[in-house]
Parts: C-alpha cells; sequence; structure tokens
C-alpha cells in the first residue's frame, strides 16, 4: 500500500466545540432510540402491567445474546476513524463490507436462538402471565436480529468519519414511524388485531427496517462510491481477522457487562410484579438520562480514534477532557431532575384509577435515588471505556469486567437474593460497582498506555511531514 503524507489533522483542536459538533447528533440520536423505548414503556404500561414487565426483561434478554456480535461489529466505526485520521479513505469502504458480513453471521445466530426462548423464559421463575410474553416479545427480536445488526455496521460509515448529524436524521425518522407503528400494533388500530408486546417488537423491526433502506441508498451513493469505494463487495480476510482481534474483547466485554446487569434485573422480577415494572419503567427513564452520557462516549471514541490515526496524542487528550468536563455537568443535571422532581419524572406511567400501581410508582421513586448516586461514576466508566476504545484497548475492559462485573456485581447479586436480602441490597452492590468501574478505567486512561496503540495496519499511518 503506498504511504500518504498527513495533510492536515482531522481533528482540529479538541475543544468543548469540536466535541459538541460530533456529540450534539449523538447524544440526539441515541436519545431517539431511548425514546423509542420510553414511549414503548409507556404504552405498554397503559396495556397492561405484566406487558411492560415483559418487554423490559425480553428486550433486554435479546441484546444480552446478542452483545458479543453488537461490540464486535460496532468496533467498525473504530477502524473507519482511524482510516479517516490516517486519511487512507479507500479502506473505509471495505471495512464496513467487514462489518456487513459479521452482522448477517450475527443474525443468523440470533435467528437460531428462537428455540431458546420457551426454556430459558420458564426457568426465570416469573409469573406466568409475564413469562408468555416475554419469550414473544424475544422470539420477534430474533427473527429481525439481523436488521439491527446491519444499522451498526452500515453507520459506522458516517460515525467514524464524525458525519453524525446524517446519523441523526436517520434516527429520527426510524423514531417517527416506530412510534405510530408500535400503537397501532400495540392496541390493534386500523382493523389490526391487538398485539401487546409482541406488536411493540415488530413495531420497532419495522421501523428499523426504514432506517437501514435509506442507510444503504446513501452508502452506494455516487460520492460514497468514488471516494470510499464502498460498491466493491469485498471479503478482505487480513481486515476481518484484524476486526475481530479488536473487536471481539470488545463484543465480550459488552457482553459480560449485559450477562452482570441481566442477572441483577431478573433477579429484581422475582421479587414480584409491583418490584418488576418499577425496574423497567425507572430504565426507562434511566435511559433517556445516559443517551447523553453514551453519546459524548462514542464521541470520546471517534475523536481519539480519528487523533490516534492521524498520531495526534495531545489532540485525543483535549478531546476526551472535554468530553468528562461535559459529562459531569448533565450529570449533575441529571442527578437533580432524579432527586428533587421525581413526581414530574413519574407522572407519564400513571395509570388512572389504578390504585394497586402506587406501591409500584413508590419502588420507583427510590430507585430514581440509586440512579441518581452512581451518574457521575458512569459517566467516567463510559467516557475514559470509549476513549480506550478509540485507541484499540480493549482486551483490559474485557477483564474488568470479568473481575468487576462478574465476580462484584453478579455473585453477589445472586448471593443476596437467595440470602432473603430486600430488593434495594441489589441496588446498593450495583451502585458500587459503577463507582469501582469509573475509578478503574480513569486509573487506566492516565497510565498512557493507550497512547502506544493503533488498530489499523502500520503501512496506513502517515508519514511525518
Amino acid at each position: 500500500m503506498t504511504k500518504k503524507r498527513r495533510t492536515k489533522p482531522i481533528i482540529s483542536g479538541g475543544g468543548f466545540l469540536e466535541v459538541l459538533k460530533v456529540a450534539l447528533p449523538l447524544i440526539l440520536s441515541n436519545s431517539c432510540h431511548a425514546v423509542n423505548m420510553f414511549v414503548d414503556r409507556l404504552m405498554l404500561a397503559q396495556h397492561s402491567k405484566e406487558a411492560v414487565a415483559a418487554a423490559f426483561t425480553g428486550g433486554l434478554t435479546n441484546f444480552t445474546i446478542a452483545c458479543i456480535f453488537v461490540g464486535t461489529i460496532g468496533y467498525t466505526g473504530t477502524f473507519v476513524a482511524q482510516y479517516e485520521g490516517a486519511h487512507h479513505r479507500e479502506r473505509i469502504g471495505s471495512t464496513v463490507w467487514q462489518g456487513i458480513w459479521l452482522s448477517l453471521i450475527g443474525g443468523l445466530f440470533l435467528f437460531a436462538c428462537i428455540w431458546l426462548a420457551p426454556p430459558l423464559f420458564r426457568s426465570f421463575g416469573h409469573d406466568p402471565a409475564v413469562t408468555e410474553q416475554e419469550i414473544d416479545y424475544f422470539q420477534i427480536l430474533c427473527k429481525g436480529g439481523f436488521i439491527f445488526l446491519l444499522l451498526g455496521a452500515v453507520s459506522s460509515f458516517w460515525t467514524g468519519r464524525g458525519k453524525t448529524g446524517f446519523v441523526l436524521s436517520v434516527s429520527a425518522l426510524i423514531t417517527l414511524f416506530n412510534l405510530p407503528l408500535n400503537y397501532i400494533f400495540i392496541f390493534g388500530k386500523l382493523g389490526l388485531p391487538e398485539m401487546g408486546t409482541a406488536g411493540a417488537a415488530w413495531g420497532t423491526i419495522l421501523a428499523d427496517l426504514i432506517g437501514l433502506v435509506i442507510y444503504f441508498a446513501v452508502f452506494f451513493a455516487p460520492s460514497a462510491r468514488k471516494h470510499f469505494q464502498t460498491h466493491r463487495i469485498s471479503w478482505d480476510f487480513p481486515l476481518l481477522k484484524r476486526m475481530i482481534r479488536f473487536g471481539l474483547p470488545s463484543g465480550i466485554h459488552l457482553a459480560l457487562d449485559l450477562i452482570a446487569f441481566n442477572t441483577f434485573s431478573l433477579l429484581l422480577g422475582c421479587y414480584g410484579v409491583a418490584v418488576h415494572e418499577a425496574s423497567s419503567i425507572t430504565f426507562g427513564i434511566n435511559n433517556i438520562a445516559f443517551c447523553p452520557i453514551m453519546g459524548i462516549g462514542m464521541t470520546a471514541s471517534i475523536l481519539v480514534g480519528q487523533a490516534v490515526g492521524g498520531e495526534q496524542i495531545p489532540l485525543a487528550k483535549k478531546a476526551t477532557r472535554s468530553c468528562i468536563i461535559l459529562v459531569v455537568l448533565y450529570s449533575l443535571l441529571m442527578m437533580l431532575l432524579f432527586s428533587v422532581f421525581q413526581g414530574v419524572v413519574l407522572a407519564p406511567f400513571t395509570r388512572s384509577g389504578d390504585v394497586n400501581q402506587l406501591e409500584t410508582l413508590k419502588i420507583s421513586s427510590y430507585m430514581l435515588y440509586f440512579i441518581s448516586a452512581y451518574l457521575i461514576f458512569d459517566g467516567f466508566n463510559v467516557v475514559y471505556s470509549n476513549a480506550l476504545r478509540g485507541a484499540g484497548d480493549t482486551k483490559f475492559p474485557m477483564w474488568v469486567m470479568t473481575g468487576v462485573g462478574i465476580v462484584c456485581f453478579a455473585l453477589p447479586c445472586l448471593l443476596l437474593y437467595f440470602s432473603g436480602f430486600p430488593w434495594w441490597s441489589l441496588w446498593i452492590v450495583f451502585d458500587c460497582e459503577i463507582l469501582l468501574l469509573g475509578v478503574i478505567f480513569t486509573l487506566r486512561y492516565r497510565g498512557e498506555k493507550w497512547t502506544q496503540m493503533r488498530v489499523i495496519e502500520v503501512a496506513a499511518l502517515p508519514d511525518e511531514n
């Protein structure tokens, strides 16, 4: 491969304005996804308490099984970012195609998991009415799993290059279709049967399919074909091998994180329908609060990846520092909202005339206090782990999650539950786990080992002037 001279850094300064330019569309894009989930929970809460509980557990279990592929495929964006930073755009189209192949393989795996659902969910010990809806929701999401994975692979063509405005436009369009489709399918409008939880799953899949069609249409546009060779359907085994080498630990990290969290949520469901429904409502709210944090974290990964690809380490550090300041300010705002204005936050989930729901809302208010306690440390966790990920440091987070997520979180939660401790004791363990992760990733980032890492081949790095 012919080496190219660096023309100008992809990152101009790494200050607040540059971070916000990339982060705001990602924040809004992630918020669109959170709004989808929030409104799904809101509609299902009006449908029945069993439906909203089932969607939470069924959806989380589906994502937990898929997340090794989600994390590995999501790492496509890091390769795109580093090739962009190194000014080797001719490699970007091929990179995305490797992500597409991984998505199709992952989709086949998820489809095969359909037959796993009945014995799996019946072993959880949840209310029988909830269990049957959990199975339906999980199986439908598995049928459309390849669509969800392809969205992540193809969207990396834009996110890795920092072109997040287009991703926001597609996400907003998905939301515009998702909300009415879910309403129609859940409550049985326009002559369709009332589908409840299953309707929420089908509405989400169809809306995602519309977004995927748009992504592919622009991916194959003349300008993309000219500059990025997107029309060349390629199987680049050396590149695919590198993507798996760096991306798989990221996927395992995400899987371990979700396994630990799913264990936590499943145990909460075993405390009764009220705690189960409260968990679904609380994490639906938390998703909206967490999306800006996740958007800022993704921005750190993109900007660090581009800076590392262009050998601009000081700019990578400055961008990460800007991301940390933004996430702390935002977390303080959310802490105030969840601690002082709980009535406003929980009001949309109130079912008129349902006296029994008062217990659910009371439990939800307690859970919001626990969320307030960990938000800042979760911000450290997300930003620093994503910055490390953008440079290529993926094995360390995987081992950390093995030790902290499984040994210090999931196993203590199991011990507390089977020892007869109340539901809030599990939340104390959850908060301690996030605090510990925030400290560990902060120390790892400051150790600066990541500054010597790359994911792209050495031949793709730019020459010095």
